[in-house]
């Protein structure tokens, strides 16, 4: 359209201007964001996860506005729904990563859900607008409601996952701090044995970090935390099992009380 209505030369001055105009506020706006405190990157960089729900939140409104007169669009935008969000929609933001780990407990697990449940419904509605003789409608009705039992079997599933890795995350990362402090304050006559047990603990530990919050598929769901953040506490755990008692072990320590303590509140013993 741009081409059509001016000139190429005037076309190419513009897209030149523009891109010198997004550039210059960058360079503006970049200072700005570095000199808010914590709180408002905290805020800046949740907006793509709000504004993610804001869009998921009017397609469902527009499936409900066709529902009455067109089931079949409704349906299929309750489907895209769940297509979208299985294809990853908006990832979780990655900084603050361990602030923002007891959200995500909550948050993936809800969103995983809601999407499951749209899905269902889209597929229900689909369903039921299938030119089918009257004499299968009672097979069609089984199979609408077996969906519906599955939905409600999987929803379960996803909570109790969410608790489970919770009662994981906490069990394993209490061990790993009690095996550090031991190698920080055991005598040096025992270091051998108690850096053997911190390794042990940090490898269970590790092996859990690698989960996804709401689904088995490693491909598709939300980290615990993010692989940069795993990688960097890696980091600090293998320094301080080899210098008990340094620097490192503070900070591995106060990353690791950090973790339990955004897992307490999902803590089940019984999941």
């Amino acid at each position: 359209m741009a081409l059509g209505s001016t000139s190429p030369t005037l076309f190419r001055g513009l897209a030149v201007l523009s891109a010198l105009l997004l550039l210059s506020s960058y360079w503006v706006a970049a200072p700005w964001f570095i000199a808010r405190s914590e709180t408002w990157h905290r805020v800046i960089t949740f907006v793509p996860m709000v504004a993610y729900v804001v869009a998921i939140g009017l397609v469902v409104l527009a499936g409900v506005g066709f529902w009455p007169d067109r089931p079949v669009v409704a349906g299929l935008a309750w489907v895209m729904v769940w297509c979208f969000h299985l294809c990853g929609g908006v990832r979780e933001p990655t900084s603050f990563a361990y602030e923002r780990l007891r959200g995500r407990l909550t948050w993936a697990a809800a969103l995983q859900v809601n999407a499951m449940c749209y899905g269902t419904v889209g597929a229900v509605c689909l369903i039921r607008t299938l030119p089918v003789p009257g004499r299968y409608a009672p097979a069609l009705f089984a199979t609408c409601l077996s969906v519906v039992v599955g939905l409600v079997v999987s929803s379960a599933k996803v909570f109790a996952r969410v608790r489970k890795l919770a009662t994981e995350l906490d069990a394993r990362a209490q061990k790993l701090e009690r095996c550090l402090t031991r190698l920080s304050r055991g005598p040096a006559a025992e270091r051998r044995q108690l850096r053997d047990a911190a390794e042990d603990a940090w490898d269970d530990l590790h092996r859990t970090l690698r989960n996804k919050v709401e689904t088995g598929f490693h491909l598709y769901g939300t980290f615990v935390i993010p692989a940069e953040t795993r990688r960097a506490l890696e980091v600090l755990v293998t320094e301080a099992i080899a210098n008990p008692g340094a620097s490192a072990y503070q900070d591995a320590m106060a990353r690791l009380n950090v973790l339990r303590t955004a897992c307490a509140p999902k803590i089940d013993t019984v999941a």
